[in-house]
């Protein structure tokens, strides 16, 4: 073939491309936890008298793990086809930071057990503001998830990945803020922005761990709804920092 013979492909071809990719990791990200589910629970209904207790707990708890990382899944897809369509319309009314934060930590499940996490109220106390609480928690949950899931460092004494999370939250001027720090790797400044592209997953890297991909474009949806924004910067001892900033209704 000569150099005149080879073309690129063309925009409509990658986003078939990408189409077909995403349909291929959502298919393998839904049955993943699935198929663990059903082993684990096949395993207690065939074994059940001859399990020692140790190992009953082991097997509910892992069936427990992934029915929440499935359900993290559909809602995400589910969302995710909502504000394509235009179909989220969001509520203001007063709400406090605090409780945001403390309801999306509630939704994480067994997930927020796998490591540490530290929240920094602000020294004033003052962390009430108008928006929509339901969509902030949400928003927040899917950055502490995407925290949780890849903001690991090593552990002292041991070689296992322990996420910690470190989270500082209040108002500046009529902006309320919460600020998520993994210990992680950072994102390089390059690839910053297209962590926010639902496509972005969709890398041969990400695929080792199992997700859509869609959790931090969900959350930049969210934001824009709120008339806020999503910020993002690596922190200078490492890590990758967060920042969600909500306009405030009232004093807007």
């Amino acid at each position: 073939m000569t150099p005149a013979e080879i073309t690129s492909p063309t925009h409509d071809e990658i986003r078939e491309y990408l189409h077909r990719q995403m349909l291929s990791s959502v298919s393998h990200d839904l049955k993943t936890p699935l198929a663990t589910i059903i082993g684990s629970l096949e395993v207690m209904t065939m074994l059940y008298d001859k399990l020692s207790e140790e190992k009953r707990k082991s097997l509910i708890g892992s069936a427990l793990t992934e029915a929440f990382r499935l359900d993290h899944f559909i809602t995400n897809i589910l969302d995710m086809a909502k504000f394509e369509a235009d179909a989220v319309k969001p509520r203001f009314e007063s709400a406090k930071l605090g409780n945001m934060i403390r309801d999306s930590l509630a939704r994480l499940g067994p997930l927020k057990t796998k490591g540490e996490i530290q929240i920094k109220a602000p020294d004033d106390g003052n962390d009430e503001l108008t928006t929509d609480p339901m969509l902030g928690a949400r928003a927040i949950g899917l950055v502490l998830h995407n925290a949780f899931k890849y903001g690991a460092r090593k552990g002292s004494k041991t070689n296992e990945a322990v996420p910690v999370i470190e989270v500082a939250y209040g108002l500046k001027g009529n902006e309320g803020f919460v600020s998520i720090r993994d210990h992680g790797e950072g994102i390089p400044l390059s690839q910053q922005a297209a962590v926010f592209d639902k496509y972005t997953r969709l890398q041969k890297t990400d695929q080792q761990n199992a997700s859509t991909g869609l959790g931090l474009t969900i959350c930049q949806y969210i934001m824009r709804l709120l008339d806020g924004r999503i910020e993002l910067h690596n922190h200078p001892e490492g890590g990758a920092v967060f920042t969600l900033y909500y306009s405030n209704k009232k004093t807007a």
